[in-house]
């Protein structure tokens, strides 16, 4: 006889038992095989370029980030009502 709830006290799952009698089945549900790759594969010189404009954009995003931390605050930005600068 199955039980109605855990020992917790938290309701049993049963598997599909909120779906239409027409959608349960007794097979497992797996999913879809992934179609083959319709494109062939990048040849190392195109890896090598596209992670060398990879590596420049992180390059020069990092030196960005450093010389607006090194110029002070953000100029134009205010503090909300109420704050004072501390």
């Amino acid at each position: 006889m199955p039980q109605d709830s855990t020992p917790s006290g938290l309701p049993v799952r049963v598997p599909q038992a909120g779906l239409a009698p027409a959608l349960r089945t007794d097979e497992p549900l797996t999913a879809a095989r992934p179609e083959p790759e319709a494109e062939p594969p990048r040849s190392p010189a195109e890896v090598r370029r596209i992670m060398g404009s990879y590596q420049r954009g992180t390059r020069l995003g990092r030196s960005a980030a450093r010389r607006a931390a090194d110029s002070g605050p953000f100029q134009g930005t205010t503090t909300p009502e109420g704050e004072d600068d501390q």
